[in-house]
């Protein structure tokens, strides 16, 4: 942990029902490594105080990262957004009360590192909520074709009807047996609830990490396909984020903070 005193900056994670996160543990290694003198807390806020805190924290944090569900409910504490955020409508990474979106660069570069450009490829993600919508554009400007599906039928009508507002090819599906996918995404809190009969195709992407072989990434190595776990994003992700706060490329430090992880014992 870094020296704490009035020059320390804040930072942190604004979430519900996070206790779960390695965000802490990932970033103040990262100030640790980088010789910034700085602390990551997480804030895990109820909903029912949801708006006194975030508004309070984007006012006195020089950075925050965002996760479930506040992702999409941010926007309206924060003074804009980048290019990107904007067009996927939420928000993960904020700095100096402008919005970014970190998962979207994540999901796209080690999409392009594993399998390469999907030039029509048919993606299938379960969700619609902020990590959705970050894989659903990601995805999509990899030249996917994207599909959806998702418990409340509105909400993935409703990131459909935005992709298509941008050129995307977007469809909202009831069942996986309407298609036959190449990338299958988990961005659920429940990679469980994806039916055994799905997964199948080229790849398979979980935004969960904990644990990093998840029931999707478990049974998507059995059938040999490549996969993308909710690790690998989350760790280039935040790496992402620190090079917004810290205005210089910090993504070299990616093997150095897995290694830090697992010799830590906080993934399994």
């Amino acid at each position: 942990m870094p020296r704490i005193d009035s020059s320390t900056r804040l930072y942190g994670l604004i979430g519900k029902g996070i206790k779960y996160t390695l965000s802490p543990a990932i970033h103040n290694y990262v100030f640790d490594l980088t010789g910034l003198n700085a602390v990551y807390l997480a804030f895990d806020l109820p909903e029912d105080i949801f708006d006194k805190a975030a508004a309070g924290l984007v006012e006195i944090a020089l950075g925050l990262n965002v996760t479930i569900p506040y992702k999409e409910k941010i926007l309206r504490y924060i003074e804009r957004t980048d290019p990107i955020a904007s067009k996927i409508g939420a928000v993960n990474t904020i700095y100096n009360k402008v919005g970014y979106n970190t998962d979207y660069l994540a999901i796209k570069q080690l999409v392009e590192e594993k399998i390469g450009r999907l030039g029509g490829a048919k993606c299938l993600i379960f969700g619609a909520g902020g990590a959705a919508k970050a894989a659903a554009y990601a995805l999509g400007d990899l030249e996917c074709e994207i599909y959806i599906i998702n418990r409340t039928r509105a909400r993935a009508e409703e990131l459909t009807q935005r992709m298509k507002s941008h050129g995307y090819q977007a469809e909202v599906i009831q069942e996986c047996s309407n298609i036959k996918q190449e990338i299958i995404v988990n961005a659920t809190p429940e990679p469980s609830s994806i039916p055994r009969s799905c997964i199948e195709g080229t790849a398979a992407i979980d935004l969960v990490y904990r644990p990093v072989k998840t029931y999707l990434i478990d049974a998507a190595e059995k059938r040999n396909m490549i996969t993308i776990d909710g690790l690998q994003i989350l760790v280039r992700g935040a790496l992402h984020s620190q090079s917004i706060w810290q205005q210089r490329d910090l993504t070299h430090l990616e093997h150095e903070v897995v290694d830090y992880l697992y010799a830590g014992k906080y993934v399994w």
